[in-house]
């Protein structure tokens, strides 16, 4: 049988490394990880890291020299749109799974998110693009509510009070693995990935308190504080994001990751029970 090789950008993503977690275990496949750090990548037998890095083009063209398909992780940079469009011309044949976010189809015509998505589309390779909910792991992740959770017991938001439909890196990756092995049962689809349910900021405070033995707050912030003072182009982006969590748009449930994976979708409450000791306070013996 011929061997599918597969790039995977941001290999060190939540996302991306357990794209490569599953991909490592499958046969057949060779799985390229690309990452600015790939001596920090997954190891595996079939895991191949290699420098992957937005900002010089020319770590792309070893990346991708070989691709059958790629998992593209969009890059946080303004030019975004042509930096994909770039990547993506030098394979044209490949199969490309781009990870973009639910309710993408509300951000404005020429917005941030809609761009890099349609700039995929507009190239003449094949595509998938997945749109998954808010990221149970960024409950775990101290650039997004650890920081504020341990040290202030507090999770914070500007969320309106709106449910979100929570859902695992693992099962995003469930649905991408199927989409990057399986090219012509996903061309040309747009899947939202959620979670079995959708939650409340508050809820989430109440669940992390149980499970931890910690009295966390919800804080729903005014997207005003969280837009002073950033450059135009994150606060644009920003704004489009947090007014569609607001309007309810990460808040829609879909039945795509039982569909497509054939299981059913990680729920909130699990994660919480499984990662509980990352909000539990440790104590300081001793002055030690």
């Amino acid at each position: 049988m011929t061997t599918r090789t597969i790039l995977v950008t941001g290999a060190r993503g939540k996302t991306g490394r357990e794209v490569l977690r599953q991909l490592s275990t499958q046969r057949d496949v060779e799985v390229i990880a690309g990452s600015s750090r790939p001596e920090l990548v997954l190891r595996a037998n079939s895991v191949r890291p290699v420098a992957f890095d937005w900002n010089v083009p020319a770590t792309w063209e070893v990346a991708a020299a070989r691709a059958d398909a790629i998992y593209l992780m969009r890059p946080d940079l303004p030019n975004a749109a042509a930096l994909t469009s770039g990547l993506i011309a030098l394979r044209p044949d490949a199969h490309i799974v781009l990870l973009s976010e639910q309710s993408a189809e509300m951000d404005a015509h020429d917005g941030w998110v809609r761009g890099v998505e349609e700039a995929v589309a507009a190239t003449r390779a094949s595509w998938t693009i997945l749109r998954p909910s808010w990221f149970h792991q960024d409950l775990t992740d101290p650039r997004h509510f650890l920081a504020s959770i341990q040290s202030h017991d507090k999770l914070v938001m500007p969320s309106g009070g709106a449910p979100i439909a929570w859902v695992d890196a693992r099962d995003i990756a469930a649905v991408a693995m199927s989409a990057l092995l399986d090219p012509e049962t996903h061309r040309g689809h747009r899947h939202a990935i959620t979670g079995p349910e959708g939650v409340t900021l508050q809820e989430v405070a109440k669940r992390v308190s149980a499970a931890s033995g910690t009295a966390i707050t919800a804080v729903d912030q005014p997207l005003s504080e969280v837009l002073d003072g950033l450059d135009s182009w994150i606060a644009e982006v920003l704004e489009s994001l947090y007014t569609r969590v607001q309007s309810g748009g990460f808040g829609e449930l879909t039945d795509t990751v039982q569909a497509i994976t054939g299981a059913k979708p990680r729920s909130l409450e699990t994660f919480i029970r499984e990662n509980r000791a990352e909000w539990t306070p440790h104590v300081v013996k001793d002055g030690r």
